[in-house]
């Protein structure tokens, strides 16, 4: 039970902090109104990227130390992002953020605006599927180590 625990809190970390970037990036600008939030999408797609794609690298000499398979913390870490993914899916399609982009798309129409505000939700969720995809095929990856090294005996 504690290394449940010890999985479902870090995949629940990233979970919400994918969550927070979008809230902070594109769901606040949508409420507020907000004329240009070009630096902020931007930071935040670049930071939300960054932080899901090392948090999933590193943090696995930490959690071997409190007993955590790697393979499976791998596994959390995919379901959490796919799950942070479907969420923002539906956030962009809401009533609040979609008018919003597309007014920005519209504002910005003939410019570099016009592509950025179209695409970067993709973008965004299309960053943090890649390292759902990688941490994927890590812990397919580890799992068929573990395989070997346990049949190897």
């Amino acid at each position: 039970m504690k290394k449940a625990i010890g999985y479902l809190s870090l995949s629940l970390a990233v979970f919400l902090v994918s969550i927070l970037f979008m809230y902070i990036g594109f769901t606040s600008p949508a409420k507020n109104g907000a004329d240009s939030p070009f630096i902020r999408m931007t930071v935040c797609t670049v930071l939300c990227f960054c932080f899901t794609s090392l948090f999933t690298r590193y943090i696995h000499p930490f959690s071997g130390l409190a007993g955590l398979d790697s393979a499976n913390l791998n596994l959390g870490f995919t379901i959490a992002i796919l799950l942070a993914v479907f969420v923002e899916f539906v956030t962009f399609g809401n009533t609040t953020v979609e008018p919003y982009m597309d007014t920005l798309v519209q504002k910005n129409t003939g410019s570099f605006g016009e592509n950025f505000y179209g695409y970067i939700k993709y973008i965004f969720m299309g960053g943090q599927l890649l390292v759902a995809v990688r941490t994927f095929i890590h812990s397919a990856f580890l799992g068929l180590l573990k395989a070997i090294m346990k049949h190897a005996d």
